[in-house]
């Protein structure tokens, strides 16, 4: 089902990708795919690089829509997060603009992240049910949001039952990706709670899968999956199903 283009513009906000082979690339597909998906008109923009998020609000407010929905490609509603706010406030978009919840805390994400597993270890021919699902993610020192994200993803992808056990795992705090691939010798899927394949999600876990000789399959950044733009275009649905307060 199509929304009218008239009565709401997106913008799909994220940090923008600091490494990687394309950078944003994750970005631009997701855009493409959920302006397919609803019929939007949709923007992106980035905390870091081009496009900034203040050029993708000015024309989406230049559309004349009359609210401008944005969804944050965030794994948590952390620090990150809390800048857009600042930014959409301080570009004077406060009152027209609506942040809407998070990527990574989508109460479908779980499943998604399952069956992504699942197609990976069965590719790679591991069998999930005697294998570990290795969930990582950021990890920050700036706040418990990212970690607590995480683990909350891990519990809720848990009770599907699909893996022998289910663990997580951080770039930037304990427990390490690299201490938690040395501390079991099952076969492990590895599971990227990240929008992108930048820098961590495209290099960092990677290499920690190499240098530790870890039997482990990744299953690349969780964003890249071609199903997040169907809960992405869930969420606007139902912001444009909400009532103007």
């Amino acid at each position: 089902m199509t929304l009218d283009p008239a009565s709401i513009a997106v913008v799909l906000a994220s940090h923008g990708d600091r490494g990687g082979s394309e950078p944003n690339a994750a970005l631009r597909s997701q855009a493409e795919a959920v302006r397919a998906l609803t019929g939007l008109l949709v923007w992106t923009g980035v905390l870091k690089g081009e496009p900034a998020l203040e050029s993708a609000l000015a024309e989406a407010a230049a559309s004349g829509a009359p609210r401008i929905a944005v969804y944050p490609l965030f794994m948590a509603d952390g620090y990150f997060v809390q800048k857009v706010r600042d930014r959409i406030a301080a570009a004077g978009f406060a009152e027209r603009a609506q942040l809407l919840t998070p990527l990574g805390l989508d109460p479908a994400l779980p499943d998604l992240i399952v069956a992504s597993a699942t197609e990976t270890a069965e590719r790679g021919g591991f069998a999930p049910e005697a294998s570990r699902l290795l969930i990582v993610g950021h990890g920050s020192k700036l706040g418990p949001a990212s970690a607590s994200a995480t683990r909350k993803v891990a519990a809720r992808a848990a009770l599907a039952r699909r893996f022998a056990s289910v663990a997580t795992a951080f770039l930037e705090e304990e427990p390490f990706v690299d201490d938690a691939l040395r501390a079991s010798h099952a076969p492990t899927v590895v599971a990227g709670f990240f929008f992108g394949d930048g820098m961590h999600g495209g290099d960092d876990v990677p290499e920690a899968i190499a240098e530790t000789g870890a039997r482990a399959l990744y299953t690349g950044a969780i964003g890249n999956s071609p199903a997040a733009a169907p809960l992405i275009a869930a969420a606007l649905r139902t912001f444009a199903e909400t009532p103007i307060a």
